[in-house]
């Protein structure tokens, strides 16, 4: 029987390894952006998913996890035509961001988003976020692309799937606001059932009228019911994007750790079922805050701290994926280790 070498994501294990920094000028170039717009726009980053910047902190974020695990699998290319494409790069979305900030980029294009039939909503908020995703995304694309060669873009995968696949939800928040696509609506039908009967059991009145998609909230104080607010369960805000993007990374994570299709299947199933309870509990907390805090607190919580329990949830859920496949493997490593020592070979030697 033969062992494989063991090669589970050395970044999420967060196991030491040489101090090589292999195309710290890729990670360099590619943060620089993001710091530079939270310098001058740090209000954007803490607005909600489709009225700011938090996605591109979160692409940050992947950016440094795939950078930091393929950095000694890809050779960086330091020539003249990385060069040039990095500045032409920069360039680009430079110009990009100068038209936004300076030129009213962003009005332009929310007019020619009504001018193709898109239904007019507060400044398009989706709309506009989707260019921006697609922007950013084009020119991490090209960074990578032009320093390791097209053929290894699969090792910048998870930032570049994470920002199109937000551009993906921007395009049909924007295409179908509210609860105007079906298909996506009725996973809110799922989920606040779940959100009702947490409710319930934190003696929180809820009443759920499926037809307006709203959620009234009361709470009892001295045997008087005491309306404290109402919540509209439309699928861009009740986290169905986040579902499904942050499954997927999780889904493209599991497929690069060496373990067996069945077990990697599993991962990924346990994986979509704890994405869609921590979307049911970062509701609930919001409607709790709404009982207990107010409005305000409520939705503060929902423009910050919202996302952040997606991403914790993922982290937290591929390092004990990795911890599993680590005990598995020195398991498996230790009992072939033994079999060797028992085996007929030992006895001879032994004789």
């Amino acid at each position: 029987m033969e062992i494989r070498e063991h090669s589970h994501w050395s970044t999420i294990s967060l196991r030491v390894r040489s101090k090589q920094l292999g195309g710290f000028e890729f990670l360099l170039m590619s943060l620089i952006p993001v710091v530079v717009l939270l310098a001058i726009d740090q209000m954007s980053f803490i607005s909600g998913w489709n009225e700011g910047r938090s996605g591109l902190l979160f692409a940050a974020f992947f950016i440094v996890v795939e950078w930091y695990d393929a950095r000694k699998e890809v050779q960086f290319r330091c020539n003249k035509g990385t060069a040039i494409s990095w500045v032409l790069a920069a360039t680009l979305l430079t110009l990009y961001y100068y038209g936004v900030f300076v030129l009213n980029l962003n009005h332009a294009i929310a007019q020619a988003g009504m001018r193709l039939g898109l239904p007019e909503m507060p400044r398009m908020f989706s709309w506009v976020a989707m260019w921006e995703h697609v922007a950013f995304a084009s020119y991490l694309v090209a960074l990578f692309a032009s320093a390791y060669g097209p053929g290894s873009l699969l090792k910048m995968i998870t930032p570049v799937a994470y920002l199109l696949g937000m551009s993906l939800m921007f395009l049909l928040d924007a295409s179908f606001p509210y609860a105007s696509l079906g298909p996506m609506q009725a996973i809110v039908y799922a989920i606040v059932p779940i959100v009702v009967a947490l409710l319930g059991f934190s003696e929180i009145k809820a009443i759920w009228q499926a037809e307006s998609s709203r959620l009234f909230i009361f709470v009892k104080r001295e045997g008087v019911e005491w309306f404290k607010g109402a919540v509209d369960f439309f699928w861009p805000c009740v986290g169905v994007h986040s579902m499904i993007i942050f499954f997927m990374i999780i889904a493209v994570m599991i497929a690069k750790i060496d373990a067996p299709r069945a077990r990697k299947a599993l991962y990924s199933v346990t994986g979509a079922f704890g994405t869609f309870m921590v979307n049911v509990f970062r509701i609930y907390i919001i409607c709790y805050l709404i009982a207990t805090e107010g409005v305000s607190k409520a939705k503060a919580f929902h423009e910050s701290a919202g996302e952040i329990l997606f991403m914790a949830w993922a982290v937290l859920y591929l390092l004990t994926v990795v911890k599993i496949e680590d005990i598995m493997y020195l398991k498996t490593k230790a009992g072939i280790a033994a079999a060797q020592r028992t085996g007929p070979g030992s006895s001879l030697r032994q004789a």
